[in-house]
């Protein structure tokens, strides 16, 4: 596959990046030092931003929001249910149409739309105000499909692949290359792809890359010499920890905040530069230190942390960053793997990341990405494009997206309970 930029530092950018890495600034619940100002209570300063955006009060998106997890909550019941009816079945039975979801999205008109193989799975679906749709594919079959395409981009010895990913609402694996003339191996790899159902190619107008820059969404001072955004503070067999996006605490750095004071350091991280990788760290913070179960988004409020999930693909998602503040917009894929580049021409293959439309710069990486009040994940990259997202700019700020860590799994693996406000 071939390399995206690595995420941009926020003092000083990666070179040779196709995909950036980790945005500056992250989002994490306020880490206070000893001798730091008081942290303001939380409040739910999301759906002001987010109501602006669409033109609407803050009730009202707090209402769009609210029926938003109304139905992923309907999801994981309905998914319960065929789940059940699953195990009870026959084997026979099993074989010739599952009972259950393979996969669900928000649709443009806000339904949460769901696959299935079944009228047992599309009755279920109904009965829990989802909108089913029978599909060629769906999630699983996406996923092994995912594989094979892989798969066939490492044997090619291109070093063109930007991206690969399942993309739910076209039923189909989207294969997007970098932009410039092809390699012999990419023609051939292309001419490969074309002839396998279900697969799509294109190429994408500029590379991308990773950033760098602990109170959630504030600065996240790495020594030496970079800087990331602090992601979600939590706890780890009783010791306060922070989840954060790997390359941000590749090398276990010393981690300080805008003042020049010690927060912690890193502890673990699964990304390895020129190797394959996870976008995921874990920073341990100081016990002079204390980790808040909120997130700072930059417009002199804050918004508390309820929980985590993985929303469904088409949820609305913001992200608190230190570069570009509080952006917003659409989850559109999960599971994705990306090559990101780096100094010295080297590639990083990153899996298991999501991609949305939220805009974010270098410096937002590690910041903190939020459904409302459920946390999401932590900023790993975006496009090397010279875009600009401005501040604070909500979901105005249009035209880019980015990659980012789903917390869930980084928590998961990690032993990690997030700190709840």
């Amino acid at each position: 596959m071939s390399p995206l930029s690595r995420p941009r530092a926020g003092r000083r950018t990666i070179a040779g990046a196709v995909l950036v890495l980790g945005l500056g600034a992250a989002a994490l619940a306020p880490v206070q030092t000893a001798t730091s100002a008081p942290v303001p209570a939380p409040v739910d300063g999301v759906y002001d931003v987010l109501g602006k955006t669409w033109g609407v009060t803050p009730a009202q998106a707090k209402a769009r929001l609210d029926a938003e997890h109304r139905l992923a909550s309907a999801l994981e019941s309905a998914q319960k249910a065929t789940q059940k009816a699953a195990q009870q079945a026959t084997p026979k039975a099993a074989q010739s149409a599952s009972p259950e979801l393979d996969g669900a999205f928000f649709n443009s008109a806000r339904e949460l739309v769901v696959n299935v193989h079944s009228a047992e799975a599309a009755e279920v679906a109904r009965d829990h105000g989802l909108t089913p749709r029978t599909v060629a594919r769906g999630e699983k079959a996406l996923t092994k499909l995912q594989k094979q395409v892989e798969a066939l981009a490492t044997a090619s010895g291109s070093t063109q692949v930007q991206s690969i990913g399942t993309d739910l609402p076209t039923d189909r694996v989207q294969v997007v290359l970098q932009p410039g003339r092809q390699s012999a191996k990419t023609v051939a790899l292309v001419n490969r792809l074309k002839a396998v159902p279900g697969v799509d190619v294109s190429t994408n107008t500029t590379t991308l890359t990773m950033t760098y820059d602990v109170i959630g969404g504030q600065i996240m001072d790495l020594v030496p010499g970079t800087n990331c955004s602090l992601g979600y503070s939590g706890t780890r067999n009783g010791n306060n920890v922070m989840l954060s996006a790997g390359h941000c605490v590749e090398g276990n750095p010393m981690v300080q905040n805008r003042y020049g004071q010690r927060l912690g350091v890193g502890i673990a991280s699964r990304f390895r530069t020129g190797s394959p990788s996870v976008d995921m760290g874990l920073m341990d913070i100081d016990s002079t230190n204390v980790g808040r179960g909120y997130i700072d988004n930059r417009n002199g409020q804050t918004t508390r942390v309820t929980g985590s999930s993985k929303a469904p693909v088409g949820s609305t998602i913001c992200k608190a960053g230190n570069t570009t503040g509080w952006t917003c917009g659409n989850i559109t894929n999960y599971n994705l793997t990306v090559n990101y580049g780096g100094a010295g021409g080297s590639i990083t293959r990153t899996s298991g990341l999501a991609r949305s439309t939220v805009c974010t710069e270098g410096g937002d990486s590690g910041g903190a990405y939020i459904s409302g009040t459920i946390a999401q994940g932590m900023t790993s990259g975006g496009p090397n494009d010279g875009h600009d997202c401005g501040w604070n700019q909500g979901g105005n700020a249009t035209g880019s997206y980015s990659f980012y860590q789903p917390v869930v799994d980084a928590a998961s693996y990690y032993g990690v309970t997030l700190t709840l406000g």
